[in-house]
């Protein structure tokens, strides 16, 4: 756990010490990486790079905006008593769902408006997302967030004293006041190997596809399968409703979108639209 990389007054110039934080460094990091490469596909395939580019920074900040919106409902209680922090997204707290739900109406409404196929240019970016989603998993292990359950696997990981891992034990009541933490499952490190599969499955089977949007369609099949299991290991239990969190009950939706979308795009109007030719 690194929240903070470090802290500067940029030699006197600033009143007060900025912070980098590892978190929003790390989501930086990959969005750029992720646009780059998205948009090296897109000119090998004809496509205008630049709208790529164009494109991703609304994509950016429709994701925020969504992953934001998520997280503060998921915690309303804690933000109606301190409603400023909602606008400190880089600190951590946002929903992965959140932002590809906010992300992919926009890009539908993007590519409408600019008369391009939207399932051929989602094909040529759901793999960079994965990859920009393995770098926000390693910045949530840098945050402390996304903690598991308790473990006695060797590759269990300790957070700091405290640290939201060992607040959310000592609510449980599984260790006291003044206790060490316990070490967790590491399931940020779960997701961003998961995720990196994800990339790796994703890139090689583009170039083999049948139809636009069957890319689309695997991530969307796929995705919610392994966050479904990870879910069963995090230990912030705090996120849902009824017996499953939050997360799961958008994986169910998501999977369900996933076969409506495979049946519109082999039937009638989205066979146009799904068409290797398009």
């Amino acid at each position: 756990m690194h929240p903070v990389l470090f802290d500067t007054d940029l030699f006197g110039i600033l009143s007060e010490p900025w912070s980098l934080h590892t978190y929003g460094l790390l989501i930086a990091t990959g969005f750029l990486l992720a646009m780059t490469l998205a948009a090296r596909v897109a000119k090998s395939e004809g496509e205008d790079p630049d709208r790529v580019v164009d494109m991703s920074f609304y994509l950016l900040l429709a994701g925020l905006i969504g992953a934001r919106i998520v997280f503060v409902i998921t915690k309303i209680d804690d933000y109606v008593r301190d409603p400023i922090e909602i606008v400190f997204f880089w600190r951590g707290g946002l929903v992965f769902y959140g932002a590809f739900i906010g992300a992919a109406l926009f890009m539908f409404y993007y590519c409408r408006r600019h008369r391009m196929n939207f399932f051929k240019f989602v094909d040529i970016m759901i793999p960079f997302l994965a990859l920009a989603h393995a770098f926000g998993r390693f910045g949530c292990l840098a945050a402390g967030c996304c903690f598991g359950k308790p473990t006695d696997m060797p590759w269990g990981i300790t957070f700091p004293v405290n640290s939201m891992a060992q607040q959310a034990q000592q609510s449980e009541g599984l260790v006291g006041i003044g206790d060490l933490p316990l070490a967790v499952h590491p399931t940020a490190l779960y997701e961003s190997g998961f995720e990196i599969g994800m990339f790796w499955l994703l890139t090689m089977m583009r170039p083999h596809k049948r139809f636009h949007g069957q890319v689309f369609l695997v991530y969307l099949a796929i995705y919610p399968i392994g966050r479904t299991i990870i879910e069963l290991f995090r230990g912030d239990r705090e996120r849902g409703v009824y017996i499953l969190s939050t997360s799961q009950w958008i994986s169910i939706l998501v999977a369900a979108t996933a076969v409506a979308l495979y049946i519109y795009l082999r039937r009638g109007r989205g066979r146009a639209e799904a068409s290797l030719d398009a």
